[in-house]
């Protein structure tokens, strides 16, 4: 099967106002993106965060299907979950093998520890791992970016302009996360004056915007959005396991 490229994307269902006004469509998308990523972060209660997310994850994949893309140029084909689910697992043992080598070398471990997980119950900390990561976090973002948003600029845009600009939204909404880690991640506090915090915060958003690449890329070569989740929830979720063997058996 071919894969999806702009012009199958442009050629999908009927004209609307999204393919009158392409440039509108797309920057208030970004804008509405961005918008509640704010309101996850400081207004949306914490209890909440979970079902927020997945809801308005689920809207966002919803209007970009009725502007006209299909099941597949969102990456959410069921004839392509099978692709999808062996092209994300084969990323887990290398994910894996990075984390560990992360935490086993001293000058990289600072980097793992984050505070807020730091005194957490048990069961915390399992919800954390199981539920609130690979759910709230990554799925969720995963259908926010590469399957609406980039669905959405795959009408006009290549696939690698449209994967730029997705992952370039993917970057800004990790402004405010990168501002609070640089406080709450052991590194971070090190960051002594101002100018280094917002250095610390620019490096997070170009780290996460360059994340945001290779989960396109893994979208489109395995045709399916759940290749990137996999891969997401895995250095999510990987990470936070580093950071508690850091913490609690290495005297990170």
């Amino acid at each position: 099967m071919a894969r999806p490229d702009s012009s199958s994307y442009a050629r999908v269902g009927p004209s609307c106002w999204i393919d009158r006004y392409p440039g509108v469509a797309e920057t208030a998308a970004a804008a509405a993106v961005l918008s509640y990523g704010y309101l996850i972060v400081r207004v949306i209660p914490a209890p909440w965060y979970v079902p927020a997310n997945l809801a308005a994850a689920g809207l966002a994949v919803l209007l970009v299907h009725r502007s006209g893309a299909g099941w597949g140029d969102l990456g959410l084909r069921q004839e392509d979950l099978g692709s999808g689910l062996r092209w994300g697992l084969a990323t887990v043992v290398p994910i894996a093998a990075v984390v560990a080598t992360g935490v086993v070398l001293t000058v990289t471990r600072k980097y793992f520890v984050e505070d807020k997980f730091l005194h957490e119950s048990t069961a915390r900390t399992l919800y954390e791992l199981f539920v609130r990561i690979p759910f709230g976090t990554a799925l969720a973002e995963e259908l926010l970016f590469r399957a609406a948003l980039l669905g959405l600029y795959l009408r006009r845009h290549t696939f690698w302009r449209a994967a730029a600009l997705s992952s370039l939204v993917f970057g800004f909404w990790h402004v405010l996360p990168a501002m609070g880690s640089v406080s709450s991640n052991a590194a971070g506090q090190t960051l002594a004056t101002p100018a280094a915090r917002a250095a610390g915060v620019l490096a997070t958003v170009l780290a996460t915007a360059a994340a945001g690449m290779v989960f396109c890329w893994l979208r489109r070569r395995s045709r399916s959005v759940v290749a990137p989740w996999i891969t997401h929830a895995s250095l999510n979720t990987l990470g936070v396991v580093g950071g508690l063997v850091v913490a609690h058996w290495l005297g990170g």
